[in-house]
C-alpha cells in the first residue's frame, strides 16, 4: 500500500532460536540492495529484552519520544509499501502475540495489521465496530 502511515511494532518479541538469524539480517551484512525489506531492516533493531523496535529517526519527527537509554521508538512514519512482506518474514521469528499495526496518517484514518501466533502463522487485523450506536 502507498498510504503515508505509522508502522507500530507491538510486543514483537523474537524467539530465542531466531535471535541470531534476525540480528544477522538486521546488521545488513547479508542485505542485498534489491531486498524489498531493506527500508525496514535498516531501521529496526533488537532491544535488550529481545523485542523488535526502531532506531529513532535523525530528524526527530517520530510519533514517540525516543527511549533515553537506547534511542529507540516503537513506531515510525513512512510509506510502508512492503508491510505485508515484513509481516510474512517476521511470522517465522516472532513469539505469540506480536503485532504489526499500521495507522494511516492520511485523511481516511484507516488502521490494519497482522498478529503472530508464535508457530509461523499470522492473521490480518483491522478496525471493526464493537458496540451499537448510542
Amino acid at each position: 500500500m502507498g498510504y503515508e502511515s505509522c508502522l507500530h511494532l507491538v510486543n514483537v518479541k523474537i524467539k530465542a532460536e531466531s535471535v541470531s538469524r534476525v540480528k544477522r539480517k538486521l546488521s545488513g551484512r547479508t542485505l542485498r540492495s534489491s531486498d524489498p525489506l531493506r527500508f525496514f531492516l535498516e531501521r529496526a533493531v533488537l532491544d535488550s529484552g529481545g523485542f523488535l523496535v526502531f532506531k529513532a529517526s535523525e530528524d526527530g519527527h517520530d510519533p514517540y519520544v525516543p527511549d533515553e537509554e537506547d534511542g529507540t521508538v516503537p513506531a515510525l512514519y513512512g510509506k510502508w509499501y512492503e508491510a505485508e512482506s515484513i509481516a510474512v518474514w517476521l511470522r517465522q521469528h516472532s513469539e505469540k502475540g506480536g503485532r504489526i499495526v499500521l495507522h494511516s496518517i492520511e485523511a481516511d484514518g484507516n488502521a490494519w495489521g497482522w498478529e503472530f501466533d508464535g508457530r509461523g502463522r499470522m492473521r490480518a487485523l483491522g478496525l471493526r465496530p464493537i458496540s451499537k450506536y448510542e
